[in-house]
C-alpha cells in the first residue's frame, strides 16, 4: 500500500514530495523482517522487484529522488545509476557503515546523541560520518540541504550521513543490539503509516508510484518512504 503526498508540511521534509509504504493491514509488511529496528515480528524476506524498478525510475522531471532501505545492498546495488533514485543503505553500526561507503554504496547510520561530542562530523575507520544538517541548523530541512542537492541524494559521495536517534523509542534506536526503536512507530509518522496500511487501493504500488512521480512539477525533490521499504508481502 502506497500513500503519496505532493507537498509535505513536516518540519524536516517541508516542501518535498514524499511517500509512505506499508503492507496491507500491517505497516511493517514492506520492511525487512530482519531489521533490528522492526519490533513487530512481521516483515518481508524478499524484494518486490516490480515496485523496486518503479522506485528507481520515479524521479520528477529535472528533479531529484532518494530513499533509504534496510535490505542488503546486494539485492539492489546494481539498480543504482546516475539520474535515477538514490537508495541509501541504513547500516546497523558506524563500523558497518564505514565498510559499505568504502565500497561506493550510499550509506547512512543512526547514532546516539553523545556520538557527535558537539561536532558536525566524526571520523570512523578512516571514513567521515557527517551529521544531518537539519539536526543543528534552525529552520533547515531536506529542501535546503546541499543548496538543492541533498546530501542523501548524492550517489557518488565518500562520506556517511549520520542521524541522531530520535522519537519515542530513541534509546532502542541508538542501541544496535536492542530490538525495536523504529522512529516511525510513534508520533505523526505513525498516524500516516497506519493510514497507509488501512487504505483501499486498486492499483499496484509500482503503478501508483510511477503515476505520482509523473504528476509532480519539474525540479521537485521526492523522498520515498518516510516509513516503509521495498519489500514484497
Amino acid at each position: 500500500m502506497l500513500k503519496t503526498v505532493e507537498t509535505s508540511r513536516a518540519q524536516k521534509t517541508k516542501g518535498l514530495a514524499v511517500t509512505y509504504r506499508a503492507g496491507e493491514k500491517e505497516k511493517f509488511g514492506t520492511c525487512p523482517a530482519t531489521c533490528e529496528l522492526n519490533p513487530s515480528g512481521c516483515g518481508s524476506s524478499k524484494i518486490d522487484v516490480e515496485y523496486l524498478d518503479a522506485l528507481i525510475d520515479a524521479v520528477p522531471v529535472k528533479g531529484i529522488s532518494f530513499t533509504y532501505s534496510h535490505f542488503s545492498p546486494l539485492l539492489w546495488l546494481k539498480k543504482l545509476k546516475p539520474g535515477k533514485t538514490v537508495i541509501n543503505y541504513s547500516a546497523k553500526t558506524v563500523g558497518i557503515a564505514a565498510r559499505y561507503i568504502k565500497q561506493k554504496i550510499p550509506t547512512v547510520v543512526t547514532v546516539a546523541p553523545e556520538f557527535w561530542a558537539g561536532k558536525k562530523s566524526v571520523d570512523v575507520d578512516g571514513v567521515k560520518m557527517v551529521r544531518c544538517p537539519a539536526e543543528y541548523l534552525p529552520q533547515f530541512g531536506c529542501v535546503n540541504c546541499g543548496n538543492g542537492d541533498p546530501l542523501c541524494a548524492r550517489l557518488d559521495r565518500d562520506y556517511v550521513i549520520g542521524f541522531t536517534a530520535h522519537g519515542v523509542h530513541k534509546k532502542k534506536a541508538a542501541s544496535p543490539d536492542d530490538p525495536g526503536g523504529c522512529y516511525a512507530s510513534g508520533g505523526n509518522v505513525l498516524i500516516h503509516w497506519n493510514h497507509t496500511a488501512d487504505q483501499v487501493q486498486d492499483e499496484t504500488d509500482g503503478d501508483r508510484l510511477r503515476r505520482f512521480a509523473k504528476s509532480l512539477a519539474p525540479r521537485t525533490i521526492l523522498r520515498h518512504h518516510i516509513a516503509g521499504d521495498f519489500g514484497a508481502e
